[in-house]
């Protein structure tokens, strides 16, 4: 099969991480992959080395990819005449946005293939009066979680197939950890931003310091970048937490940092199907996350990790503490967590998403 799939721009979201796993999985079944984005990283504020990183990853793969230059305004009209011409020799067998913002385009560029459109998030940053349009575009939607698909089934009419998120191949670990090493490590991963939190992370950080659950401070790290990333460490230096949490910036050796942690933390207000969990749980890392959307379907409280309430972040400090030496078995979240990613493999994702694709096919 041709497979295009359509991404706002190449970054470490956990979108555009997923489409590329997906390429490198389509390819090595011998099918052509072409990614596509709408516009360059750096033209909506993401990082053109990370651009680069993950294009080359995806040509490595044996896929192909392309970005369209657009403007951030993102013209439908533009960027229909920019889809034509990036999917000019490719004759695509299903087209997957990525994007709502990708189908106006698709509809006024004429490509004539099924299109699929996957919503990656728990919260709608549109109007659900968009879908009356996407209905009239898609051909199916995919719903990553259940809370998506919930979500969407609310607004939508088209048919609504749930694929969930998987961690890529290099998030793999052997056996489960039997204790945090030394001065433990907790890591974050995701882009400075509203939905990520990361002042309620800081809070919780000198919640901790400030009581007496622990008898070592452990080390916070956050992977990722944002405009406000300045902002997030004076906010630490005001605090007096320099040496207590780490802003890190974007990464690319996210795998190796998981590696060398001991506890994962989301403190999220909403999230899809988080990705970086499934990374974790892949890696061994039992997690605490705040219990919201997204978080808590993945999430089982003393099984693969420790719930805690949003916007609280004594008990957020505390929860930590039970995981990392307090009342829970961290050897038995680190198990639980390695068990529970068995169900997310990204072969197991790749083959649904062809599936599809091939019903698609042989309908349209």
């Amino acid at each position: 099969m041709n497979i295009c799939s359509i991404v706002n721009s190449l970054t470490s979201g956990g979108a555009e991480v997923l489409v590329s796993g997906l390429s490198a999985e389509f390819a090595r079944c011998g099918d052509a992959s072409l990614v596509i984005a709408l516009c360059d990283a750096e033209t909506v504020g993401n990082s053109a080395e990370t651009e680069r990183r993950i294009a080359g990853e995806i040509r490595d793969a044996g896929g192909a990819f392309v970005s369209l230059g657009m403007p951030a305004s993102r013209g439908p009209l533009t960027g229909a005449l920019a889809l034509r011409k990036a999917l000019r020799g490719f004759n695509p067998d299903a087209v997957h946005a990525h994007t709502v913002r990708a189908l106006p385009m698709i509809a006024l560029g004429r490509i004539k293939a099924p299109v699929v459109l996957t919503h990656h998030n728990t919260k709608l940053p549109f109007s659900p009066k968009w879908f009356r349009l996407s209905d009239r575009i898609t051909d199916s939607y995919v719903a990553i979680g259940a809370e998506v698909e919930a979500i969407l089934g609310e607004h939508v009419g088209k048919p609504i197939i749930r694929i969930p998120n998987a961690a890529g191949r290099s998030f793999s670990t052997g056996s489960p950890r039997q204790a945090p090493t030394g001065k433990a490590r907790i890591l974050s991963v995701g882009a400075i931003s509203e939905q990520k939190n990361y002042p309620l992370l800081i809070e919780t950080a000198a919640a901790l310091k400030a009581g007496d659950a622990m008898a070592e401070m452990p080390e916070f790290r956050i992977a990722g970048g944002g405009v406000d990333l300045e902002k997030l460490r004076a906010e630490v230096a005001a605090r007096g937490l320099e040496g207590d949490v780490q802003f890190l910036g974007e990464r690319s050796d996210v795998p190796d940092l998981m590696r060398a942690s001991d506890l994962y933390l989301n403190v999220s207000l909403y999230e899809g199907m988080p990705l970086t969990l499934l990374e974790a749980m892949a890696s061994g890392l039992p997690i605490v996350a705040t219990e919201v959307p997204g978080n808590r379907e993945l999430v089982d409280n003393g099984v693969n990790g420790l719930k805690a309430p949003l916007g609280d972040p004594e008990a957020i400090a505390r929860t930590i503490a039970d995981a990392l030496s307090g009342s829970a078995d961290y050897a038995a979240l680190s198990k639980g967590a390695i068990e529970k990613s068995a169900d997310f493999s990204i072969e197991n994702t790749a083959e649904k998403h062809r599936d599809l694709y091939r019903s698609l096919a042989a309908k349209h």
